[in-house]
């Protein structure tokens, strides 16, 4: 499955600024999940990772002229998980996470992050 609107894309990233700085770095926490096509991330980064699927890894360079940001940035990104969002996340404009305690393992429960 590839990245697209309305999908729950799990990814990990390094954050670098221009001099090559690491600001950020969750390649060893848990995938960050945010809704595609919603406000969750920068609407740069969006397009960068669209057409990706999981396992997919990507450089992507936000710069200053691009009027988004103020400083030069460069993401390594890791494609973790890309998902069909559910009505409610749609709705809601950002992911919800399963219920971890609600069911067993093939359960389909959900709560709000």
């Amino acid at each position: 499955m590839t990245i697209g609107k309305d999908h729950v894309v799990s990814i990990r990233y390094v954050m670098k600024d221009s001099k090559g700085s690491v600001l950020e770095d969750t390649l060893q926490a848990k995938p960050v999940s945010y809704l595609h096509g919603s406000a969750g991330i920068l609407t740069l980064l969006q397009e960068q990772l669209t057409g990706l699927k999981a396992g997919d890894k990507k450089t992507v360079c936000l710069d200053a002229k691009s009027g988004h940001t103020t400083e030069d940035f460069v993401f390594e990104v890791i494609i973790d998980d890309v998902r069909v969002a559910l009505k409610e996340e749609i709705l809601l404009g950002y992911p919800v996470q399963p219920a971890a305690d609600a069911c067993d393992s093939d359960c389909e429960c959900y709560e709000l992050k």
